[in-house]
């Protein structure tokens, strides 16, 4: 198993590892997004899977953390999958 998909489990919640590695705040941020922005519970899910999404992609990319997640690098993502 690749040890930068393994996620940080806390008594607030699971943060992936791209985040941890990104430092405590990126950790707090991460966290609070999901559980302070997001009230509906199947919005909440839905983002989170987007983001397990991206951060998987990220990491086949070799992105190291995502504080390293450029907007350029990232933008092939976004459009992956749309008609044109």
């Amino acid at each position: 198993m690749n040890s930068s998909l393994v996620p940080l489990t806390t008594a607030q919640g699971q943060v992936p590892a791209l985040i941890v590695v990104a430092g405590e705040r990126a950790s707090m941020r991460f966290l609070e997004f999901f559980a302070a922005n997001i009230r509906n519970p199947h919005t909440r899910r839905a983002y989170y899977r987007a983001a397990e999404e991206f951060l998987a992609w990220c990491a086949v990319a070799g992105v190291p953390s995502i504080a390293a997640a450029l907007p350029i690098k990232a933008g092939p993502v976004s459009t992956e999958g749309e008609d044109k």
